[in-house]
Formats: structure tokens, sequence, C-alpha cells
């Protein structure tokens, strides 16, 4: 079996790499929102109105979405799918926004919120 020379395990390593993120939109272009969310970053908890982002889905404490699709252009990650606020599941398009510190999300068109990225060791989940 021949052996890679440092150049061309660089270029594997870099394809490999790519690869991957391009798999997963919402980590793809810049720093991933997946994780959770609050309006606090000390209260984490899903009755503080935290939320905790996948990469197919979104949960909140007053609602749920799941996404067939997801798209990322720069800090704006676009999915759709739908969301189930009430116990009923509706279409829906969610854009989340990430400037700076701060993530803005919006369902069909509508503001949820902005939130910050929870701190280690926060009261979150609970």
């Amino acid at each position: 079996m021949p052996t890679l020379s440092a150049r061309q395990s660089y270029a594997l390593v870099l394809a490999v790499v790519s690869l991957l993120l391009a798999c997963d939109p919402a980590l793809a272009a810049g720093r991933s929102i997946v994780g959770d969310w609050a309006p606090d970053p000390g209260m984490c908890r899903p009755l503080d109105g935290a939320l905790t982002i996948s990469p197919l889905s979104m949960a909140g404490d007053e609602f749920a979405c799941n996404f067939k699709s997801v798209s990322r252009s720069g800090d704006v990650v676009t999915w759709r799918g739908s969301c189930s606020p009430s116990g009923r599941s509706d279409a829906a398009v969610v854009v989340a926004a990430l400037r700076g510190e701060v993530l803005s999300v919006r369902i069909n068109g509508n503001d949820v919120g902005t939130y910050r990225r929870c701190h280690r060791g926060s009261p979150s989940q609970g």
C-alpha cells in the first residue's frame, strides 16, 4: 500500500472535514447554533423560555418543530417542516439568525424572541 505525502494527507483531511460540514448546514458556515438557548443564559429551563435546537428539530416550552430540510447562508439558518403549538401541527418555515452572541428566531415570519447560548452548568432541562 503506497504512503501519502504530507501534502496529500493534508488535502485528504481537508476534504473529509469539508464533507462533514456540508452534511449539516446548521454547522457548516460559521458557528453552530445547535444547542440550548434562553432569553437569560443563566435560566435555561423550558419554563423560563429556553429552547433546544438540533439539526432537524427545535423545541421550547410551548412548541416543538420537526424539519424536513435545512439550509444556511452565513449565520442565518432556515428550516422547513412543521411546528406543533397547542397540540396541532402546522407547516412552518423557521429562520434563526445569529448576530454576535444573540440568536433571533422567527416562525412563519413571526418573531419568537432573542436568545443567548445557555451557560454550562446552568439549571437547564429541569
